[in-house]
């Protein structure tokens, strides 16, 4: 496991050369504004992205005006559910479906208990989400607009606030903050699996064709 770096990431999403981030900076002594950076794997090079790079690595090129839409463009997160629809996805729990053009046509608001759902994956035209203060994952219909069934709950030991989802290999991987571990789900018999056990709290999981990253407390890793 090697330390890539460490900033106070408010987002970050692979490419198909390394990833793209966004983080907190401290200007002026008491102010904060907001970097943008790509990380080139291959040359280990990071560069420093105009906001307009950003918008077009994570939404497109033209996606300037579906940002302005959505508001909160930095922290959500952006997934597709069909050839023509797809959704950003808020941490309260908030899900806005768009088409191919840009264009908003729906609001929801997915919770298990009354706990926000968060960070989305799609297998099929269904989300898969990970409630974290409910210790949950979920599987949601987008068609339906209600949860087919869970995994976990506050009062199973499956999850540990499970933070965020990613899916590889016909697996979830479930990243939990508070056991530090990411642990699977295998979407063939829902068999539930430690995958890596951390030291500190993990938050994400992603792949850059064969290499893997976790984002722990102390930064950001290759596996």
């Amino acid at each position: 496991m090697q330390k890539i770096f460490n900033a106070d990431l408010l987002d970050i999403f692979p490419t198909d050369h390394g990833f793209v981030y966004a983080c907190k900076e401290l200007i002026d002594y008491d102010q904060e504004a907001i970097g943008f950076f790509n990380y080139d794997m291959h040359a280990d090079l990071f560069e420093r992205i105009p906001v307009k790079a950003y918008v077009e690595y994570k939404y497109g090129e033209g996606g300037i005006h579906l940002a302005k839409s959505l508001g909160d463009f930095v922290t959500c997160s952006l997934k597709p559910i069909t050839a023509g629809e797809n959704i950003a996805a808020f941490k309260n729990g908030t899900i806005k479906i768009f088409n191919n053009n840009g264009i908003i046509l729906e609001e929801r608001k997915v919770a298990y208990l009354d706990n926000p759902a968060v960070s989305p994956e799609p297998v099929g035209r269904d989300l898969w989400m990970a409630v974290p203060e409910a210790n949950a994952v979920i599987n949601y219909s987008v068609k339906f607009d209600r949860i087919e069934f869970r995994i976990g709950g506050p009062n199973e030991k499956a999850f540990s606030h499970p933070i965020s989802l990613s899916v590889y290999d016909n697996c979830l991987y479930v990243c939990n903050s508070n056991s530090f571990k990411i642990r699977t789900i295998s979407l063939t018999d829902y068999k539930i699996s430690d995958f890596y056990i951390f030291h500190e709290p993990v938050y994400k999981y992603f792949r850059v064709k064969d290499t893997e990253y976790a984002v722990l407390e102390s930064g950001v890793y290759s596996l």
